[in-house]
């Protein structure tokens, strides 16, 4: 759409109107209509205007301008930074999580450092990420984490301070976990797992509890159990 000045010559003289022009989607071409009638050229000059179409040029010149930014506006809406797609399928575990209290040990603990972010939201992503797309630490920031269902406030470089804390206090934090998980639910320790996908055994002969096959390091004289 686009507004244009239009000047139309008959017996009083030089009249002005202006017009906006538009796609006709039933017609299948550009259509016109009136927008804003202004009147007489001589008419104008006698109440003061003395160019009145260099001066109403000027009043279409900024009717487009504001029509293009408010189409820039709307399209920005339409295509912004944020993905509208939205990744949800960690609600279930971040239900326990929240159900865990877990937060409050974790935050007295982030009293002892100068972190401007919050240590437990930041771990919090980092495992709901690890749940619905496992990947890289720097994919995971850049594209798992921004499609979590909550927004959450820290650089990468915070990331990577964050993860460094808490490789160094991971005893403390196992220990809240563990702790409040006892107050929720029964531990059952009858039955333990371990992975051991990494581990290999060097025998001379395989048994029915380590069997030959293939090394993920590429050794072909291992076997795994």
């Amino acid at each position: 759409m686009a507004y244009f000045l239009k000047k139309t010559k008959n017996k009083k003289g030089l009249y002005l109107q202006i017009y906006e022009s538009f796609y006709d989607p039933e017609r299948g071409h550009t259509a016109h209509k009136s927008y804003k009638p202004i009147g007489y050229v001589h008419e104008l000059q006698a109440k003061g205007i003395d160019d009145p179409i260099s001066h109403f040029k000027e009043e279409v010149n900024q009717l487009n301008q504001d029509f293009q930014t408010t189409k820039n506006a709307k399209k920005a809406l339409q295509i912004s930074d944020e993905s509208p797609e939205k990744l949800i399928g960690y609600f279930p575990l971040k239900n326990i999580n929240d159900k865990l209290s877990v937060k409050k040990y974790i935050d007295l603990m982030q009293t002892a450092t100068d972190f401007r972010f919050n240590v437990f939201d930041m771990m919090s992503s980092l495992v709901y990420a690890r749940l619905v797309h496992p990947c890289s630490k720097s994919k995971t920031y850049d594209e798992v984490i921004p499609k979590l269902f909550e927004t959450y406030d820290f650089s990468l470089n915070q990331l990577y301070d964050g993860l460094e804390y808490i490789g160094c206090e991971y005893e403390k934090i196992i220990e809240i976990y563990n702790h409040q998980i006892h107050q929720l639910y029964h531990f059952d320790t009858s039955h333990t797992y371990f992975d051991c996908t990494n581990f290999y055994f060097e025998i001379d002969k395989e048994d029915d509890f380590r069997k030959k096959g293939p090394s993920n390091c590429s050794r072909s004289d291992t076997s795994f159990g």
